[in-house]
């Protein structure tokens, strides 16, 4: 049976702050930090993706 529960993004390998879902655009995802930028001091970023589940199983596969 296909577990159907939405993906959710890992905490973040450096700090252990978790992951946010970012959106610009109609089709550009990525997951960041939740210290990242203006909220910390953390530069963790994924890559951009076209969907959310992209970017998040792309976040949580290098974290």
């Amino acid at each position: 049976m296909a577990d159907n529960k939405p993906a959710t993004p890992k905490r973040c390998a450096k700090c252990g702050s978790p992951g946010e879902l970012m959106k610009a655009g109609s089709n550009r995802f990525w997951v960041q930090c939740a210290k990242y930028g203006r909220n910390g001091n953390c530069n963790v970023i994924g890559a951009q993706m076209e969907t959310k589940k992209q970017a998040i199983e792309r976040w949580n596969a290098v974290n």
